[in-house]
């Protein structure tokens, strides 16, 4: 059969664009290694590295897409686009969102997958089934092939090597915040690839940089150490990013490990400085974790990518020593504790859906925050990145001669530049919101 995967673009330009476009969901990229090892003719589209040509995928058996919840809408203009060339095809719709609303996806789909689908999608494929089907977990990740990134259009690996290399090593997370759907979408309890499978996976081409994709890289610290000793051992060492907890510093040998390693970053969800907002979090880290994290870190020469969920604005961001922010509104994710929260309290200001799904990026208000109007909480947030990203600090860095930090400031700059100019209307309509009732807040503390 002839198979196309989708990843649709990204609704917004912001911080990340420049970026994502080097990282691709490692889903789809599953799921077509697997269909292609059983003898599909299988092509990957990254709506965010090249545009679709429709004529490229118009006489498909089988359309895939795969979405999370800001691209749900895109998503669901392609399958209909899909239906109106070709209805004797197939639509398979999974992803995280698919995974919370399936019956939504549903309309749009011949079949929705939710959880993991790489147990299930061969015999989809082959034999179809219900409309909403349930994935089975892996629980034994080296049974997964390694992703085959030729399938990807636009990328051919033959001739130059991946920007970024994505990896997966583990799946699930047991630390529950009330904001991430992590636990929901792939459960409480870690799951590890044997430190034999990811070094063979890595070992299998030259790399510009890795991106170690799981959501805590050092969950395991006694595996997370073995696997680091064997890339020492194996020289393969190319720049590397993970992402960690801020607690990962307080285990020295590990950091002395990643820094011989050649880690060149690490993405550590810092989430907030206020120790009350970090324990309705349920973050488990305190202030103090932060600062240490950060000193520590920098001794070993480590870049620290510190993101932050905005609780309105602050003007310490660029005092912390932190290399690069990433500043997020808090959205109610799908699949979150949080989100359960705002729904049955009827705080979402925004209900147009599914076209509203695509504003659940991390920079748009979608609901009534606890301490702020919708329109203070996207106002002071755009300032809190204004002053990050402020010509002045610029200028400090350049004048310390820190050249890779001044340009992620002089592009951040121009982005929210631009960012506020695509996003007037969106203001404009958080300025007309309607108020809660009074006394709301008083009653829902």
């Amino acid at each position: 059969m002839k198979i196309s995967i989708v990843e649709p673009k990204t609704p917004f330009y912001n911080f990340y664009s420049a970026v994502v476009k080097h990282l691709p969901l490692l889903g789809p990229i599953y799921l077509g290694t697997i269909l292609k090892n059983e003898g599909h003719d299988v092509t990957v589209y990254n709506e965010n590295i090249k545009e679709i040509d429709y004529s490229q995928i118009k006489d498909s058996d089988i359309l895939g897409i795969s979405m999370i919840t800001s691209t749900a809408p895109r998503g669901y203009k392609i399958a209909e686009k899909f239906r109106q060339l070709n209805p004797r095809g197939r639509v398979i719709i999974g992803g995280s969102h698919a995974t919370f609303l399936p019956e939504e996806a549903a309309q749009y789909a011949d079949h929705v997958v939710t959880g993991e689908g790489e147990s299930v999608i061969c015999d989809l494929v082959k034999s179809g089934g219900e409309k909403i089907i349930s994935g089975s977990r892996v629980e034994n990740l080296d049974d997964l092939p390694f992703p085959d990134f030729s399938l990807i259009d636009g990328v051919d690996i033959s001739k130059k090597r991946l920007q970024i290399t994505p990896v997966s090593t583990s799946r699930g997370c047991p630390f529950d915040c009330t904001f991430c759907s992590v636990t929901a979408m792939f459960g409480r309890k870690y799951r590890f690839r044997s430190t034999e499978s990811v070094i063979e996976e890595i070992s299998q081409f030259k790399h510009r940089r890795i991106f170690f994709y799981d959501d805590n890289f050092d969950a395991n610290k006694p595996r997370t150490k073995e696997l680091l000793k064997q890339m020492i051992k194996n020289k393969i060492t190319p720049p590397w990013i993970a992402q960690v907890r801020a607690d990962v510093a307080k285990d020295e040998e590990m950091v002395a490990l990643m820094a011989q390693a050649n880690c060149s970053q690490l993405c550590i969800g810092f989430e907030s400085l206020n120790p009350e907002v970090l324990k309705s979090y349920n973050k488990k880290q305190t202030p103090e974790d932060i600062s240490s994290c950060i000193k520590i870190l920098h001794k070993y020469g480590i870049k620290i990518h510190g993101m932050f969920i905005s609780d309105g604005y602050t003007d310490i961001y660029h005092r912390l020593g932190i290399d690069s922010l990433q500043l997020c509104i808090l959205v109610p994710i799908l699949g979150s504790k949080l989100y359960t929260a705002v729904k049955g309290s009827g705080r979402f200001i925004t209900d147009k859906f599914p076209t509203d799904w695509r504003l659940f990026d991390g920079g748009h208000v979608v609901h009534w925050p606890d301490n702020l109007s919708p329109l203070e909480m996207q106002r002071q947030t755009v300032q809190a990145l204004r002053n990050y990203y402020s010509r002045v600090n610029m200028t400090k860095l350049f004048l310390k001669g820190q050249w890779m930090n001044f340009r992620l400031r002089q592009m951040g700059h121009g982005v929210l530049k631009n960012w506020e100019a695509e996003n007037k209307d969106y203001v404009a309509k958080l300025k007309q919101t309607s108020p809660l009732p009074l006394g709301y807040l008083q009653e829902n503390p």
